[in-house]
């Protein structure tokens, strides 16, 4: 009685992560794609060989010439930028509501250009400026601008 064909199931785990990443889209540069086309070619050379050992040391070399090479291109030719910022400075700045925000329900603001979820103890309609309290992971809290009494 013969065991699993592990080259087969190289194959299934690699369409598996193929269809993942068109499911939930390219957001993190390709890299379900990369690994699941690399867990095929590792399955097919190993059914063409008749050898999942040399399929797991072929699937490791290219593991490794992805990671050491193949992240810097496709980086490179896919457009992906990392933006580092500093969320604390975000901390008393003027923010514009794009999506109303109730106590109950989170809303959007926009600030420095960018669109963030947020969060008041006060109903806030779209278009009121606000000021950003405090910053909670992704979400801001925030409150009506106070408008200055003449």
């Amino acid at each position: 009685m013969e065991g699993p064909d592990y080259n087969y199931w190289l194959i299934v785990v690699g369409v598996s992560a193929l269809v993942v990443e068109v499911l939930i889209g390219a957001a993190d540069g390709f890299e379900l794609f990369v690994i699941g086309l690399i867990a095929i070619i590792s399955g097919a050379i190993g059914m063409l060989t008749g050898s999942f050992l040399f399929a797991s040391i072929t699937g490791i070399i290219l593991l490794f010439l992805y990671i050491i090479i193949g992240r810097k291109f496709i980086k490179s030719k896919v457009g992906i930028t990392t933006k580092t910022s500093n969320i604390d400075s975000l901390i008393g700045e003027e923010a514009d509501v794009v999506k109303a925000i109730t106590r109950k329900h989170p809303g959007q603001v926009r600030i420095a250009g960018e669109i963030w979820r947020a969060k008041s103890s006060q109903s806030l309609k779209k278009g009121e400026d606000v000021i950003v309290e405090s910053v909670s992971g992704v979400t801001l809290k925030v409150s009506r601008k106070k408008v200055a009494k003449k």
